[in-house]
């Protein structure tokens, strides 16, 4: 149950950050409606989800090798504190998800373009899934891949719905306050991630 909440809150924090893809559905949203939106958000889960489930298969590969998981759960560490100072330094600067292409551009196929060419993606979810898992079980299988799987597309899925529905029928509610308190708390979640996940590795060693 741990695994999954984290994985959850991982999911959320995660996609909060992104900001193209926000920034375009916010723009349908506000347009077109909260389909609109939304499948500009599923396009781009979808394309995660496949860097996702690569991630998790190079993680079950790795696992048996001690030195291999140490080194991803260091990077899964570096990944979270990297979230967490980009998140902190645009709720301090107040920053908002902009994007400056054509509508065009938008819908389910351009979200899933968008991030299934960011192979940033796959190393972020090895270290991530790496260091989570290691972490929070003590003989990481099957079953906990697909919980941490499951955890992450609902996390992502309650970002998604939010946005999607904020943008088609509060948009006035989408204030760089509001997005402040998103990354606020973004960062700070991811920044504690990445803390504990060092410590951890620290502790072992």
């Amino acid at each position: 149950m741990i695994l999954f909440l984290t994985a959850i809150l991982i999911g959320f924090v995660f996609y909060s950050q992104q900001s193209v893809t926000t920034a375009i559905a916010i723009r349908q949203g506000r347009q077109r409606g909260f389909g609109a939106a939304f499948a500009v958000m599923g396009g781009a889960l979808a394309g995660d989800a496949l860097w996702l489930a690569a991630a998790l298969v190079v993680v079950a590969l790795a696992s048996q090798i001690e030195p291999l998981r140490v080194i991803f759960s260091v990077v899964g560490s570096f990944f979270f504190l990297r979230l967490a100072w980009g998140a902190l330094i645009d709720a301090r600067q107040g920053a908002i998800p902009r994007y400056n292409g054509a509508d065009a551009d938008a819908g389910f196929q351009a979200g899933g373009r968008i991030t299934f060419r960011n192979p940033y993606a796959l190393g972020f979810w090895v270290g991530a899934a790496t260091a989570t898992i290691l972490l929070l079980t003590t003989q990481p299988g099957l079953p906990d891949a697909v919980v941490f799987f499951i955890g992450v597309v609902l996390g992502a899925l309650i970002w998604n719905s939010l946005i999607a529905w904020l943008a088609a029928q509060r948009p006035n509610g989408l204030t760089t306050g509001f997005f402040r308190i998103v990354n606020s708390v973004g960062g700070v979640l991811a920044a504690l991630f990445g803390v504990i996940v060092l410590w951890s590795i620290l502790a072992r060693g």
